[in-house]
């Protein structure tokens, strides 16, 4: 039986939904594939929470309300109607599932396929005005599916209430989630992030000054280089690291009376290159900022 409602309307209603109730305000706009990416991608959004990414493919469940269901006879009567029977993309038309199992193992805990919990267009509409279509979704993840075992069509199978569902069409019992539960292990993992450290980040940032430099001489950043000053071409300023390094070890031995340790050492040198760096090479002043422990 058709939900009343299409698998567009239940896409952006969970989006937004999920947006419009996120206690953590995501990073940027969603992100839609068009059918081209999407077929590269496998997601159909991607939403940047500050933990981290989640991606969803929305999947149009059928309601099913008759005991001839083949749900039934392969569960052993295990599942029984009514039931909601979400069906999976076959193999053999489309790289979709094999796709969301690879970004899984990339992203864990951030890919779900998301299918409705909601049997009509009135319990839809219900849920869209109280902002709760994401909350009233079957969350499944990929992994929890594994790969197709061939190319005939497959299907997840699963009552409105259960936290059980079925993977057909060799019964496999798999777990569902609830977007609570996915949302407190996001603000557990957001709570695990800690400020890096400048110990850290001190090493990286010649590198990548020097990495901008290189991307703004070629004109892919920061607008094209000026190398004319009044109409006279000016001659790109080599950056010799080497020689800021030296400069700045005889400069700290003249002036420190009292030898630093060796990772503070090793910390105020890479922040004197980076500064370096970027006054010569790309004409700013490089200033950094750290909140105190």
């Amino acid at each position: 039986m058709k939900l009343g409602y299409s698998e567009f309307s239940f896409g952006y209603a969970f989006t937004e939904n999920l947006i419009r109730r996120s206690a953590q305000a995501p990073t940027s706009a969603p992100q839609f594939p068009n059918l081209i990416e999407e077929g590269q991608l496998g997601y159909d959004v991607r939403i940047e929470l500050p933990a981290l990414p989640l991606f969803f493919q929305f999947k149009l469940p059928e309601w099913m309300v008759r005991r001839s269901a083949k749900e039934v006879a392969l569960t052993r009567g295990a599942l029984r109607p009514q039931f909601f029977r979400m069906p999976l993309m076959r193999r053999d038309l489309s790289d979709q599932h094999q796709l969301l199992l690879d970004l899984e193992s990339r992203h864990p805990g951030s890919v779900f396929y998301a299918s409705p919990r909601l049997r009509n267009s009135r319990e839809f509409n219900a849920a869209y005005n109280s902002a709760e279509v994401h909350r009233r979704s079957a969350l499944i993840s990929p992994s929890a599916i594994g790969a197709l075992p061939d190319d005939k069509p497959h299907v997840v199978s699963y009552r409105p209430r259960d936290t059980q569902g079925w993977f057909c069409s060799d019964p496999q019992e798999i777990p569902l989630n609830d977007f609570d539960a996915v949302a407190k292990k996001l603000i557990a993992k957001l709570h695990m992030k800690e400020t890096p450290r400048l110990v850290d980040l001190a090493p990286h940032l010649a590198p990548e000054l020097k990495a901008v430099r290189r991307r703004a001489l070629e004109g892919e950043e920061l607008g094209a280089v000026e190398l004319e000053v009044e109409g006279t071409p000016q001659p790109i300023i080599e950056i010799d690291e080497g020689a800021i390094r030296e400069r700045f070890r005889l400069r700290r031995q003249a002036t420190v009376e009292i030898a630093p340790g060796e990772e503070e050492a090793r910390v105020s040198e890479e922040l004197y290159v980076a500064r370096e760096i970027a006054r010569i090479g790309l004409g700013v002043q490089l200033v950094i900022a750290q909140p105190k422990d």
